[in-house]
């Protein structure tokens, strides 16, 4: 009997997702398709793509700064919203931040920033993001 409880255990955990710890109220990074799991406030955030990207390139010269827009999941508390945020919201409505479930998710960056001379990969992109408590 102890055998079984000891290997039901084991199993159970490594089921489990595993937990990053990030602090709420601090800015956060997610690499593009990945997905983060708060442990102790039942937070998950899955940066799943990048739908616009027309940032004036570092070195360039541009006639407007352009926007950058990502589609996450964000979980909380077993409720799901997939919510798109966009670096510049007065062009397209698209926001910055939302509030959802009692918490806010806030777009703070998307790197790495264009290049007209580089060449990066899917694997290069980070969201950072911001969460806050917004209820207790």
């Amino acid at each position: 009997m102890l055998y079984l409880l000891i290997a039901f255990a084991f199993f159970s955990c490594n089921q489990e997702e595993p937990c990053s710890v990030f602090k709420l109220d601090e800015p956060v990074e997610i690499p593009l398709h990945e997905t983060i799991t708060h442990c102790t406030e039942l937070i998950s955030i899955s940066f799943l793509d990048i739908t616009q990207d027309s940032r004036c390139p570092e070195n360039v010269v541009c006639v407007w700064q352009g926007l950058v827009e990502v589609e996450i999941l964000f979980e909380v508390q077993g409720k799901e919203e997939n919510i798109k945020l966009s670096s510049y919201p007065q062009f397209e409505g698209v926001p910055n931040s939302v509030n959802f479930n009692g918490y806010s998710i806030k777009l703070v960056d998307v790197t790495p920033y264009p290049n007209t001379t580089k060449k990066y990969r899917e694997e290069d992109y980070r969201l950072v993001v911001q969460v806050e408590k917004t209820v207790d």
